[in-house]
């Protein structure tokens, strides 16, 4: 399970040789509803709005998130984010560690990381955490990622936007896993906390090349050997988003969907999903 934090954060990522990051196009009966593969942080100037992309946002009527950020403000994602964040049975960090405490505290000593500032929240969110804080010192922040930057055009352009879940359901994900799988997450997120070039640029380089059989064994490496975690995360969310699009292809004006690039690839991708569905689906 090597990676698994920092290449989910990157992407919550030889076949065709395209020179840009890959995008499809859903046919239905009235609009089109175009799906663009992201990654939530990337260093400045990483991610700029162009070529087919640009010309399927300029056409859309709607752009729709994983989560319409615009409908939450800062206190009510600190108010969502803590209500998950933290035990509600009020147990800190070390008591939900549980035997794996010494192992994490050697491993914050090891990475030169201070865990006390940790210990009001429980092991998912710690691990979050200390990803994102390695990637922002690596140069990679949400502020440069696709979706701040489609956001920030939406707004300028005055574009209606939407989204596919809500913060809570995205957090409550994480903070359903068991015990065990947080414990072992925040390990490797003190693991991998100086590695963060080694595991990202190639999972970038493919991103961006539109290499989708590489974004699939990116895939199949980040949950090798926990398929439930990948069913929960990955494949039935997009089960779920396949029968939202579904309904967005009854509406009228073209949508661009931006989600996370590692939901678009594969033979549980979105695509791939959308074609059983009966519709026609171009990769462009």
């Amino acid at each position: 399970m090597a990676r698994r934090f920092v290449a989910l954060l990157a992407v919550l990522v030889l076949g065709n040789a395209h020179a840009e990051p890959a995008m499809w196009a859903v046919a239905g009966a009235k609009n089109t509803v175009y799906l663009f593969g992201s990654v939530h942080l990337l260093p400045e100037g990483g991610f700029t709005i162009d070529g087919a992309l640009a010309e399927a946002y300029h056409g859309a009527e709607q752009v729709c998130f994983e989560v319409d950020s615009s409908q939450l403000d800062e206190a009510t994602t600190t108010t969502i984010t803590l209500a998950r964040a933290i035990d509600p049975e009020g147990r800190n960090l070390f008591e939900l560690l549980g035997s794996a405490a010494d192992r994490v505290r050697a491993g914050a000593a090891a990475a030169g990381i201070d865990i006390a500032p940790f210990a009001p929240f429980e092991p998912w969110f710690a691990g979050l955490t200390i990803s994102v804080m390695a990637l922002q010192e690596h140069g990679y922040d949400v502020e440069h990622g696709v979706e701040q930057i489609i956001e920030a055009s939406a707004d300028q352009d005055g574009k209606a936007r939407c989204g596919l879940e809500t913060l809570d359901d995205q957090l409550g994900m994480l903070d359903g896993m068991p015990a065990e799988l947080q414990q072992e997450l925040l390990l490797q997120s003190l693991d991998e906390a100086g590695q963060v070039d080694e595991v990202i640029k190639p999972m970038l380089a493919a991103w961006r090349a539109g290499d989708e059989r590489a974004l699939v064994r990116s895939l199949e490496e980040d949950f090798e050997g926990y398929p439930e975690l990948a069913e929960q995360l990955i494949y039935a969310r997009n089960e779920r988003w396949a029968g939202l699009v579904d309904d967005m292809l009854d509406e009228t004006g073209d949508i661009l969907l931006v989600v996370g690039a590692l939901h678009l690839v594969g033979e549980r991708g979105l695509p791939a999903l959308l074609r059983e569905r009966g519709f026609e689906v171009e990769r462009r």
